[in-house]
């Protein structure tokens, strides 16, 4: 197998509280190794195949470079050639998987307070993600969405924290709980009855957001599991990990716009209340970075839109929507400023040749 070295891999880099930007703990797919094991595929010839170290899946805080991990995934889905190998991965992992976070939600008083608390410490296990949760009256939504743009094989991705989602709810609510919808940030895949049969819900393909919908009425439901002490100490620690996050004020809020920008709702009044600071003093902290909050608000749509454009068959109108636009025009012309073309355009282009745009 050494004589497949074409450079030496990357040293094994792990978790010490917070997860650095731009990786995953590999605790997240860990199911993988087995399905390798049950299509007798070989891991380490794959990791060696996409540069990553031997090993890396030997502990659960060991972590992946987020690119490369999805890369891999998709690699691993084409050599098993098992398209929904994703949906596989997320069915199989557990809520234990999750780490402090999952620890976490489990001593939460409710299915809510534990669906809230994961989307707030998210970073503690996936810093390429961002999840969020938003009620109706009659429904719920628990929704993923990539952060890190330029990821290939996304959908694959995608698949995963669905499935894994399902896990999560059904292990906090009980075997009765099921989705009334699922929706994929993807197009529809050739095999539809693969993700009939392990989703068990009616399929929405297309969308802005990857998402598990079910009635509003669980998010109310007690959790046996339920530890106010314990609830408390851990929220401290999670909170005192995020507090210790190596990354610059920047990057934390183009995440905390990213997913309030995704639920609607964003401003720089709510980002810098999210953040627990003035918005006076938000603004003062990002003039010192040389970083204005509309300019930045506005790469942020360009990425998503971009993701949008490439990963899905969403209408252009669709697309304006989702992120807030008056009308597809407005969306339109701010596109063509961003880009210097139209998001037909942009589109046939990244078609005709998936990997010369950057995404």
């Amino acid at each position: 197998m050494s004589k497949l070295r074409t450079r030496l891999p990357p040293p094994i880099l792990r978790a010490k509280g917070i997860v650095p930007a731009g990786y995953d703990r590999v605790a997240s797919t860990i199911a993988l190794v087995p399905l390798l094991e049950k299509f007798q595929v070989d891991l380490d010839s794959l990791l060696i195949e996409s540069g990553l170290p031997i090993g890396l899946f030997d502990h659960p805080d060991n972590l992946i470079p987020f690119r490369e991990g999805t890369r891999l995934l998709g690699l691993c889905a084409d050599r098993t050639g098992c398209p929904h190998l994703g949906l596989l991965i997320g069915d199989a992992t557990p809520l234990e998987a999750f780490g402090i976070v999952g620890e976490l939600m489990k001593s939460a008083a409710d299915v809510r307070s534990a669906l809230q608390l994961m989307c707030r410490f998210m970073p503690l296990t996936d810093s390429g993600g961002l999840l969020t949760l938003s009620e109706t009256r009659q429904s719920a939504r628990f929704s993923y969405t990539v952060y890190e743009p330029g990821v290939e094989r996304a959908e694959v991705l995608g698949d995963n924290v669905v499935a894994a989602s399902c896990n999560v709810l059904r292990t906090l609510c009980g075997r009765k709980w099921r989705p009334q919808e699922i929706l994929l940030a993807r197009s529809p895949p050739a095999d539809l009855q693969a993700y009939a049969g392990i989703l068990k819900a009616p399929l929405r393909f297309d969308v802005e957001q990857s998402a598990v919908v079910f009635e509003r009425a669980w998010l109310d439901a007690p959790l046996a599991t339920a530890d106010p002490v314990r609830s408390r100490i851990l929220e401290a620690k999670a909170r005192a990990l995020v507090a210790s996050k190596t990354g610059d004020l920047v990057a934390r809020v183009r995440r905390v716009v990213r997913r309030q920008l995704l639920a609607g709702t964003c401003s720089m009044q709510s980002v810098a209340a999210e953040l627990g600071m003035h918005r006076r003093t938000l603004g003062r902290h990002l003039q010192r970075f040389g970083v204005a909050f509309k300019v930045l608000s506005d790469e942020i749509r360009f990425e998503v839109s971009r993701q949008l454009l490439a990963d899905t068959a969403m209408p252009i109108i669709a697309i304006a929507q989702s992120l807030h636009y008056a009308d597809p025009s407005a969306f339109t012309h701010a596109f063509r400023r961003w880009s210097g073309t139209t998001p037909t355009r942009w589109r046939e282009a990244a078609r005709r040749s998936p990997h010369s745009l950057s995404v």
